[in-house]
């Protein structure tokens, strides 16, 4: 499992399975699921990330790897 935050864009992805991409299913405004062709999620990006997380959880995002 490996996670970024992309400061440019303000997205915080947490990569949970290594498979060929299918389809992308929005949750609400901030949350994407990348889905595999046999439905298990791919990955889980945060969009708006430093507006969704506050206090503690905010920090975590600031100290997560950096991605350009």
């Amino acid at each position: 499992m490996e996670q970024g935050y992309d400061k440019d864009e303000d997205i915080f992805n947490i990569e949970l399975e290594d498979k060929p991409y299918w389809k992308s299913v929005e949750l609400g405004d901030e949350v994407v699921l990348d889905i595999a062709r046999d439905g298990s999620v791919l990955s889980i990006e945060i969009l708006h990330a430093s507006t969704v997380f506050s206090g503690d959880l905010k920090k975590v995002i600031q100290m997560a790897h950096i991605s350009a």
